[in-house]
């Protein structure tokens, strides 16, 4: 089944990722580590709609999963934080920010042993509702998760400097970001922090989730150690029909701009690693690739990857300049960002 649905997405010229698992932003928070309810409660009914709905959620069917949470949660007789949590992130990933926040009120007022990874959620989706008002509760909330939990949740002084710097509060907002460093040096976010601790306005532009891996060349690959480059992420697998149609002006693409201001990075999604690798030495791809089967999707999921083939084109300074780009428009939009680069970095090598 799942063979022929890739194959009908296909025509439409996109092929459907597995889903995966739930996330909460891409400024996220840390995604949930909710639990499912206590098995010694010995209720299958529970834990049928329970595991039901989760099922539901998975495959992106939101307004089913979150009756099936509702019925979850009805049958422990409204004492399920873990059904309301679940609802938050059911409605967070509709677009629907106020009644993610509703929902998760409701979960913290349960006092759940995560308190503080609730609350500092629980701020996303205030912060995502972007008026002024829920803006200012966000910060009081992210502080709040901070004071319940400093080692649990780390990415809350993340959020709380990026509240923080929104409200124009620039020394509070470097300074909450220069702590999350502290807290976690060894976080994929490093450049994306840094970037906002340098140009403080960037706060109010979506910065590039940033990422440290190998590529499958084993050599050292961050998202960090490109900037001052305009840079494409490219997702995409061997077995997407799409992907190998747009692989030609992906490579005229490299052809054409390929040098120190500019590169590349592949995003795979396969499974089969020698597949790959046959295709890139048939193909003669020679750009950065990442194999990202190794790290559980972990990319694809921060960049809200739902389809491929998928572009996400980043500017010198970590900015998020556009998505979902193909062909002309991309080499065009990519042609416009390295025309605004400074003169003495435009110093293109050429190539074939």
């Amino acid at each position: 089944m799942t063979r022929i649905l890739f194959a009908v997405i296909a025509v439409l010229g996109v092929c459907l990722m597995p889903p995966p698992a739930p996330f909460i932003s891409l400024h996220a928070a840390a995604q949930s580590q909710a639990q499912a309810p206590d098995q010694d409660a010995h209720d299958d009914e529970f834990q049928r709609v329970f595991t039901g709905a989760r099922v539901l959620l998975r495959n992106h069917r939101y307004d089913e999963a979150i009756k099936e949470f509702k019925k979850a949660a009805e049958l422990k007789k409204g004492q399920c934080a873990e059904c309301c949590t679940f609802i938050a992130q059911t409605c967070f990933q509709m677009g629907k920010f106020k009644d993610a926040a509703a929902a998760q009120r409701q979960a913290l007022a349960l006092k759940p042993e995560n308190e503080a990874l609730l609350t500092n959620q629980l701020g996303v989706y205030l912060y995502k509702e972007n008026d002024k008002k829920t803006l200012a509760e966000a910060v009081e909330v992210f502080q709040h998760a901070i004071d319940l939990g400093k080692e649990q949740v780390p990415i809350a002084y993340f959020n709380l400097g990026h509240a923080l710097l929104r409200q124009g509060k620039e020394a509070e907002g470097i300074q909450a970001l220069k702590s999350y460093l502290e807290a976690d040096p060894e976080t994929d976010r490093a450049s994306e922090v840094r970037a906002l601790i340098a140009n403080p306005r960037l706060a109010n532009v979506s910065l590039a989730p940033g990422f440290s891996v190998k590529s499958i060349s084993g050599d050292e690959l961050s998202l960090e150690a490109l900037k001052g480059k305009v840079v494409l992420l490219d997702f995409w697998a061997t077995w997407c029909g799409p992907c190998r149609a747009e692989m030609p002006a992906v490579k005229e693409i490299w052809k054409k701009y390929r040098g120190n201001q500019f590169v590349i990075v592949g995003v795979s999604q396969d499974h089969d690693r020698g597949a790959l690798d046959r295709y890139l030495k048939e193909e003669g791809i020679t750009w950065p690739q990442i194999y990202e089967a190794s790290l559980q999707g972990r990319i694809s999921r921060s960049y809200g990857v739902r389809a491929i083939p998928h572009t996400v084109l980043i500017d010198q300074e970590g900015a998020v300049r556009a998505v979902g780009l193909r062909g002309r428009d991309l080499s065009s939009k990519i042609g416009e960002l390295i025309k605004k680069m400074p003169k003495q970095e435009a110093r293109a090598e050429g190539g074939s």
